[in-house]
């Protein structure tokens, strides 16, 4: 049994995790990761034929059931086991994002989608406060699995299934249901069930995203957006927490011992976290989707550079990780928001959950990384300079994604927003392309007098 310097029984001193074995730390993530890929793909699928709130508390419910067996386990061996089923239970994120979008008006989209993003960085804030307040992670999981219990009711007894949902697989009752509800609570007339347009329910699988003429490109462009978002932001989060509050550097720092630097360090990580993602909800009302993608981009091209340029100065380095850090969850929402905006409702939620998957593969990549186990911290120039290479590749394709702002959500997959040239984004004159929003009536009317003329 190992003696350690510090009171608290972490996850490094239950299980007696050696400096000397970096592996033994970077498996856990790694098991997490490759648990988290298959499991949002899958969720996307449940959600898409059995609906959004079914598949919401099934996942749900797994998590409370694997994170509990986590208390109770106390070798290595059933922790790995156990990290790698709990990634396999963050599948109901995928649902919780497409019930709350698809209930929502377009110029709500984009705050609710920052929102539910922001959670992401809120729980990383908790863990946090968590780790201030606690001795044990075992009573860090145990205040995790209440919390998610009181979610799981909530979401029962509280949450309706999506309405657009409902009408694609033609549930009668169910639907009539929640337009009397809805009407009731907006105080207006009650519509006939068989006055609202009901889109036909097409059969698709997963296959059809990279084959489809009109979305395979789309599918393309945002699966490398949220692989190289995610892979930078776990990256250059570990840079700066491995270098600043390592175990040999945490005294310089005021702290008693490492793991209190690392609780510190996980609430600046996470306030980061939404910080950056609110920067970037204000930048697409501003600016609009593309064109926020592009600017973030552009901002994590410079940070590399930066790093490139300067691989022996410490705070240029610094400052560019906080870049990056900044920038990549905004760039994870913003491929998660496009999957939302441009699919239509029967593949809205695998497109999501493929979207998150290509979070985990660059999760999974960045894991793979570590695995090196180099403890000098410093940026190899090698890699630093491929990484600057495939983001100004994504930053080229990402300026052929359409302008999703004030779409309405499409309901035939011959009304989804395909991808344009170069020379349209650029607003260069030519007349055989056009726009791939959805008009408005104003427009429409003003394009109709001028053909009649």
């Amino acid at each position: 049994m190992w003696q350690y310097n510090y009171p608290l029984m972490t996850v490094i001193s239950t299980y007696d995790l050696l400096c000397q074995e970096h592996w033994e730390k970077c498996l856990p993530q790694l098991l997490f990761y490759l648990g988290m890929l298959p499991s949002c793909i899958l969720a996307g699928y449940l959600s898409d034929q059995f609906g959004r709130k079914t598949a919401l508390v099934v996942f749900l419910l797994m998590e409370c059931i694997f994170l509990s067996l986590l208390i109770i386990v106390r070798n290595y061996i059933g922790f790995l086991v156990l990290r790698y089923f709990t990634g396999l239970s963050i599948g109901f994120f995928v649902n919780c994002e497409t019930l709350i979008i698809e209930g929502l008006k377009v110029r709500y989209r984009s705050t609710f989608t920052a929102v539910i993003w922001c959670s992401f960085s809120v729980g990383t804030i908790t863990l946090g406060l968590l780790g201030v307040v606690f001795d044990r992670y075992i009573d860090m999981v145990a205040c995790i699995v209440v919390f998610s219990l009181i979610l799981l009711i909530a979401y029962i007894l509280c949450i309706d299934e999506s309405l657009r949902w409902l009408l694609i697989k033609q549930k009668k009752s169910r639907a009539e249901y929640m337009l009397s509800k809805l009407a009731y609570q907006n105080n207006v007339e009650m519509p006939k069930y068989e006055d609202i347009p009901k889109p036909e329910d097409e059969s698709y699988s997963i296959i059809d995203f990279f084959i489809l003429p009109n979305i395979r490109m789309m599918t393309f462009i945002l699966l490398q957006l949220s692989i190289l978002s995610f892979y930078l932001l776990v990256d250059y989060t570990q840079i700066t927490i491995d270098l600043i509050m390592s175990d040999q550097n945490y005294d310089k720092y005021g702290f008693q011992d490492s793991e209190s630097a690392r609780s510190v360090n996980f609430l600046l990580t996470g306030l980061i976290s939404v910080l950056g993602v609110l920067m970037t909800a204000v930048l697409c009302a501003v600016m609009g989707r593309r064109s926020t993608v592009v600017l973030l981009l552009w901002a994590s091209l410079i940070a590399l550079v930066l790093v490139f340029s300067f691989p022996s100065k410490r705070p240029i380095i610094d400052i560019a990780s906080y870049i990056i850090r900044l920038v990549a969850p905004g760039l994870v929402y913003l491929s998660s928001l496009y999957s939302l905006e441009v699919h239509i409702t029967p593949l809205r939620a695998r497109a999501v959950g493929l979207s998150v998957a290509g979070a985990a593969l660059g999760g999974i990549i960045s894991a793979v990384k570590a695995f090196r186990g180099d403890l000098s911290h410093e940026p190899n120039i090698y890699i630093t300079a491929a990484e600057a290479a495939v983001v100004l590749y994504v930053l080229v394709l990402c300026i052929m994604l359409p302008e999703t702002k004030d779409g309405a959500l499409p309901d035939k997959i011959e009304d989804m927003p395909s991808t344009i040239y170069l020379t349209h984004w650029c607003k260069c004159k030519d007349s055989e392309e056009t726009t791939p929003l959805l008009k408005d009536k104003d427009t429409c009317e003003a394009s109709s007098s001028q053909e009649t003329q």
